[in-house]
């Protein structure tokens, strides 16, 4: 019994000891902070401007996210274990934020007092031009807090916190600057950039974010698809099979839906000519 005793304790020991090196060691790259420097920008005012500044904001994902009309979402998975993943509501988020650092956050994914966000597609965000982000941040700026909005912040589980440390789940920011300063005419590649390329790759199977599932080579798609079943894949997240593609399904009518004809056929284009040149 007193030897059961002994290694009862040298178990707990043990135990909180690893609680603690994870816990703490999370905590650092939680907190950790980034040097980015700001970029002041000047938004527009004009009412077409900040319209469309929405329909960007939704194109790129932001609206699916944080929700429509930004008042912000709790994702229902990954299990709490992993992360509870809290969108917040935009407006009271970015209250205390001036104009360059909302453009470094989305841009960036590095947060006001310097820490990097997990979640946000930084990698993919990069792209956006000046003039883009700063419809986006002007309509930002027209929406207003609710009492729905969600204020909680998003929490790490153990096994969240553990990938941290073993480099599966890792912070989500960009350093150097990619963007153009106005939106490239060459809609198919810039298209491309800022939305697809989170989780396709042009030419090959990519692993998409957080693991787990394998996309499809995008050129593939743009070649086996007519203008119009693309145009509903990207609008509907149907394909030719008419089976559930789940995320991409997510994804074309929280974000898709937002592509005029032309720029769908762009990135169609932009996508066939990749993979020919390959």
């Amino acid at each position: 019994m007193h030897i059961a005793k002994k290694i009862g304790l040298a178990l707990g020991v043990l135990i909180l000891a690893a609680v603690v090196i994870v816990y703490g060691g999370s905590e650092w790259i939680i907190r950790s902070g980034h040097a980015v420097p700001l970029e002041e920008i000047t938004l527009p005012k004009d009412a077409a401007s900040i319209a469309e500044g929405g329909r960007i904001a939704k194109i790129l994902g932001c609206r699916g996210c944080h929700n429509d009309n930004a008042e912000g979402s709790v994702w229902p998975d990954p299990p709490w274990f992993v992360a509870t993943v809290a969108a917040p509501g935009i407006a009271r988020k970015i209250a205390t934020y001036s104009d360059a650092e909302v453009l470094r956050l989305i841009r960036h994914g590095i947060r006001k007092d310097g820490s990097a966000v997990f979640i946000m597609p930084a990698g993919s965000l990069q792209h956006v031009s000046d003039d883009d982000a700063a419809k986006v941040i002007a309509w930002l700026r027209t929406v207003q807090p609710t009492t729905k909005d969600v204020t909680r912040a998003t929490s790490y589980g153990p096994l969240g916190r553990l990938g941290m440390l073993t480099g599966q789940f890792t912070p989500n920011y960009v350093i150097g600057k990619v963007a153009p300063k106005q939106r490239p005419a060459d809609l198919g590649r810039y298209y491309y950039d800022t939305v697809c390329s989170e989780c396709h790759n042009i030419n090959e199977t990519k692993v998409a974010p957080g693991g787990g599932m394998t996309t499809p080579a995008l050129n593939q798609m743009a070649t086996a698809y007519s203008p119009e079943a693309f145009r509903k894949l990207m609008r509907t997240g149907v394909g030719m099979s008419g089976r559930d593609l789940g995320l991409m399904r997510e994804v074309a009518v929280d974000s898709g839906s937002a592509l005029t004809d032309a720029e769908i056929t762009a990135l169609q284009e932009y996508l066939k000519g990749e993979g020919a040149r390959k």
